[in-house]
């Protein structure tokens, strides 16, 4: 889940195993250049070097080590079309433990390795620290899918994050409630991450202007591991709302929908890509897996079962599987390779040479198709997504529809 910033930290510890990527590629002579300053970008010893301090251990691992993996299907595509401007794309990790701290001294060591490039997590909290150390050492710097709007100020011109922010996921959710003529709605709300307030206010803003009300809201603690929803069930049923809005964790939201069906309740579920997983189905049942809908940066949910999922994406979780061993397991992923593949783009142009250069082309881009989405520009150092409906129907995944992120932000202003 991308996302702004945890307000409570009470994840289970998820360990994973990163991996480095060496670059395959050749790069020539002739384009191999040991000079040049901080934020410099120019091949040298025949590469690029991209320093990623992520956690690969501590909470925040479940997040990181998805987009770490997405990262590398990226750069594996890229130095199999020749690299960036001929020269091979290679990584260096650091496990920042989950730890802001620690991801400063990761951020400082890589930097020190040769590191042109820094990745940091994809969590404004643990990631913040670590930014700040690659935008004060002059090198362009990246969050490939935190959400946060407040990322790129907080950090300075050459950082940029990635991930869809919780605006256009809670303004995706309204427009689709509005679009079905669901005038009524209840939620389901942890309020213990912004990630889900915020969504409230942007779903409300554009909801409410549009003839929407939100006839209740019942708040519960999925991050606490709250697996009992028969109380917030009860009052669903008395409410009786046309949609029911889920904004909590997964599994948890999981259960939730698990128990809203098996108590007889049959009304759409609306939420966002904490539900986006191949989990979900599982856990609910797919004979009661119907009538579910989440907005996403990416669907990416079907590939090799939904003859819809674009191709590209399709082959990037092809590509991820034959890497790691499985299907991508949570939005980083895709989240964390469509970004790189925008940067790329920036990066290959010929006026291009160091992060002054790199952020200014980077914030130059609009409207940027990339495998499976539309990056439709930067905004203050992040990134807006045109955002997708994603639905599961008689336990099927599909593509349900996509929005204009701009149109959206323009019709709730």
């Amino acid at each position: 889940m991308p996302h702004p910033h945890l307000m409570r930290r009470r994840w289970p510890a998820l360990v994973a195993a990163g991996a480095t990527l060496a670059g395959a590629v050749a790069c020539s002579t002739a384009s191999d250049a040991k000079g040049g300053g901080a934020g410099s970008l120019a091949c040298r010893d025949g590469k690029v070097l991209v320093g990623i301090a992520k956690a690969d251990s501590g909470f925040a691992s479940f997040f990181d080590v998805a987009g770490k993996r997405g990262l590398q299907v990226a750069i594996q595509e890229i130095n199999a079309r020749g690299g960036i401007k001929g020269c091979p794309i290679q990584t260096i990790t650091g496990d920042t433990k989950s730890d802001p701290a620690i991801a400063a001294q990761v951020a400082r060591s890589l930097i020190a390795k040769g590191a042109q490039i820094l990745v940091v997590a994809d969590d404004f909290d643990t990631g913040v620290a670590a930014a700040r150390i690659g935008q004060r050492e002059g090198l362009l710097t990246l969050s490939l899918a935190a959400s946060s709007t407040v990322f790129g100020k907080a950090v300075g011109d050459r950082f940029f994050s990635g991930g869809i922010t919780t605006t256009e996921l809670g303004l995706a959710q309204a427009k689709f409630s509005l679009d079905r003529k669901w005038r009524t709605t209840f939620q389901v709300l942890d309020p213990g991450l912004a990630y889900f307030t915020e969504q409230d206010t942007a779903y409300r803003k554009l909801y409410e202007a549009g003839g929407g009300k939100v006839s209740g809201v019942d708040r519960v603690d999925s991050l606490g591991g709250q697996s009992d929803f028969s109380a917030t069930i009860s009052k669903i049923k008395a409410a009786d709302p046309d949609t029911v809005q889920a904004l909590a964790v997964f599994p948890a939201v999981g259960t939730f929908v698990k128990q809203l069906r098996a108590a007889g309740v049959d009304k759409p579920v609306l939420g966002n890509i904490t539900l986006q997983t191949r989990e979900l189905p599982k856990l609910v049942g797919t004979d009661r897996a119907d009538a579910i809908y989440y907005a996403a940066q990416v669907y990416f949910d079907g590939a090799g079962t939904d003859p819809k999922t674009d191709p590209a994406i399709t082959r990037f979780a092809e590509a991820y599987q034959k890497m790691f061993g499985h299907f991508p397991e949570q939005a980083n992923a895709p989240g964390a390779y469509q970004t790189f593949l925008a940067i790329d783009t920036a990066l290959q142009r010929k006026d291009v040479t160091d992060a002054a250069s790199a952020a200014k082309a980077i914030r130059e881009q609009r409207g940027l198709k990339v495998p499976g989405g539309t990056l439709d520009q930067w905004k203050d150092g992040y990134a807006v997504w045109n955002p997708t409906i994603v639905g599961i129907e008689g336990g099927k995944l599909k593509s349900v529809t996509a929005y204009n992120a701009t149109v959206m932000r323009n019709e709730s202003s």
